[in-house]
């Protein structure tokens, strides 16, 4: 009956109006007015049954949840799934009965990592080769607001034996658990005298969810132990729509450990966000990793590749090879990925790498190997990008000898030579100029600024090898 009611009104208050439009329409020759069309009985009763049948979305932003007496972690004992363990078949550091992500339980303080609380994610294992990350996913049961995500896991405490803290966990939220969206990634602050830190991501407006997706991105340790996952918020009716996150670049990085060591891709992500351009960037990286690997189909690297080129459009495949490959190694891959990479219209550049010359005084010569072999295979494929991160490794080497750009192993690089690193390849791949960013990867200002001025001058002169 109200609904009836309401349809009669509104018939009424478009004939009370009718006069007036027709007293508005005397001149014949006058033009017509598009900001308020004449329309008929019949169009005017069918749109105000189309608009009581459609209610307007809720727009209205979810703030201060926190306050609700009902405010709790509803990730609580709900269920979840995980990215694959490693080995698949024997899990050295399993997740205790399917349930202890979940279940409330932290370790102790001053925990072993052998402690059952935590749950080992392999940076070996082929789920993170293939996405560049672990997951775990946890199904809410129903529809909530969040603002608070947390992630537990073990700190830096156990670097010895190959276990650290993740770099970086990303939250993704979903309503169905095939569409996601990205909501941030967590900080931390790592602590070497606790066996457990906090990954935290506070939100100022809350999201709408059922499954909430924390991925964890490997550090510098090959494992990492997550003891639990928590999200905080309450039960509600309301389903928000997801903010529209328009992407400028969508990137593939292809290599080995050289790219893929403390997330040298994310920090381009990052890097890019602070200059507001909005990029995607995805892995396919094994450690020590050839690109004679990727181009052959039957080999599993190769495979993974193939599957990833033909399931997303890509604006730039990096192509990144192994420290030992000169051009005669180089080149044959080349032949075989440049032609598939460049079918899909994405667009190949290089990762012209750094030395991973375990000595500094074979450093320059070592790096100029990386330069004949990329220059050449640039030219061989006219591939105009090119990124010179061995110049800006010498640069910076000769420039600040005190900024140590290597890690522990002198091979691989810090850190700090991930920075700069991805400085080089934002410059290169996306025109940044880096002098304007405000990431710092959590350097100080000090070094961040000697960084950023090698990654400019490594890309404006390029270093002088034959000084």
């Amino acid at each position: 009956m109200k609904k009836t009611l309401s349809r009669a009104l509104a018939l009424l208050l478009v004939l009370s109006l009718f006069p007036l439009v027709l007293l508005g329409c005397e001149d014949d020759q006058a033009e017509p007015d598009q900001s308020n069309p004449v329309i008929s009985e019949e169009e005017s009763l069918a749109d105000v049954s189309e608009e009581s049948s459609e209610p307007e979305e809720d727009t209205t932003p979810m703030v201060n949840i926190s306050q609700d007496p009902s405010y709790t972690n509803v990730a609580l004992n709900k269920t979840y799934k995980k990215s694959n363990l490693h080995p698949a078949d024997n899990p050295s550091y399993p997740d205790e009965g399917n349930i202890s992500m979940t279940d409330g339980i932290l370790p102790a303080e001053r925990a072993n990592y052998s402690d059952k609380a935590f749950m080992g994610f392999s940076r070996s294992s082929a789920d993170y080769c293939a996405n560049g990350y672990s997951a775990i996913t946890v199904d809410l049961g129903g529809n909530y607001a969040l603002d608070k995500f947390v992630a537990h896991t073990a700190s830096c405490q156990f670097l010895r034996v190959g276990i650290d803290a993740p770099s970086i966990v990303w939250i993704f939220v979903s309503n169905d658990g095939e569409e996601w969206h990205r909501v941030g990634a967590t900080t931390q602050i790592d602590d070497a005298k606790k066996a457990n830190v906090e990954c935290t991501l506070v939100i100022e407006e809350a999201v709408t969810a059922r499954y909430v997706q924390y991925r964890f991105c490997a550090n510098a340790g090959g494992w990492m132990f997550i003891s639990e996952v928590e999200a905080y918020g309450i039960a509600t009716e309301r389903q928000l729509a997801y903010p529209v996150q328009n992407v400028d670049k969508k990137i593939l990085f292809v290599g080995n450990s050289t790219t893929f060591f403390f997330n040298i891709p994310y920090k381009v992500f990052f890097i890019a966000q602070s200059a507001g351009i909005n990029i995607e960037v995805e892995y396919c990286c094994g450690g020590g990793a050839y690109l004679s690997q990727y181009a052959d189909p039957s080999n599993q690297l190769g495979a993974l590749f193939k599957s990833k080129l033909n399931a997303t459009k890509y604006d730039y495949v990096v192509l990144q090879d192994n420290g030992n490959a000169d051009y005669a190694e180089s080149q044959p891959a080349l032949e075989k990925l440049v032609p598939m990479i460049r079918a899909t219209d994405a667009e190949v550049v290089l990762y012209k790498r750094y030395s991973s010359n375990d000595d500094p005084a074979q450093r320059p010569a070592s790096a100029y190997r990386h330069e004949v072999n990329y220059t050449k295979l640039a030219e061989t494929y006219s591939i105009e990008k090119v990124a010179p991160v061995a110049d800006a490794f010498l640069i910076c080497t000769e420039k600040y000898p005190k900024i140590n750009l290597y890690h522990t192993d002198d091979s691989h690089h810090s850190d700090i030579g991930g920075y700069l690193s991805a400085c080089v390849l934002a410059m290169t791949y996306l025109d940044i100029d880096v002098e304007d960013i405000t990431y710092t990867a959590g350097l100080d200002e000090e070094t961040a600024n000697a960084l950023k001025e090698c990654a400019k001058i490594a890309c404006e002169q390029g270093y002088d090898y034959n000084k």
